[in-house]
């Protein structure tokens, strides 16, 4: 599996989001593969814009960037901030399973 981070603009959002929850029971929907959405100032990102991150295998990103084509603005991250994004989203995810953990013990 790998991790990608793409971009657009706020003005795009709308569009962005119609596209991640078309057909949600799709063998290849992004909402079956799992997605985060974060606005760029609370990921550390540019303010005006909207960051996708993305779990998945090879197959998923060809088909899914073919997909995205139609979002204007829509495109990967530079890697340095692609690599930052994912780090902290990974970290939110290890610090949600560690409270899961103390709750259900």
């Amino acid at each position: 599996m790998e991790s990608r981070v793409y971009e657009c603009d706020s003005q795009q959002i709308a569009n962005l989001k119609k596209l991640l929850e078309e057909d949600p029971y799709g063998d290849r929907s992004f909402a079956r593969q799992g997605y985060k959405l974060k606005e760029g100032r609370a990921i550390g990102g540019e303010q005006s814009k909207y960051y996708l991150y993305i779990k998945a295998d090879a197959d998923f990103f060809k088909a899914a960037e073919e997909k995205l084509k139609g979002v204007n603005s829509f495109k990967r991250s530079e890697k340095k901030l692609e690599e930052s994004i994912v780090k902290k989203i990974e970290e939110e995810e290890g610090l949600a399973e560690q409270g899961f953990g103390a709750i259900f013990g």
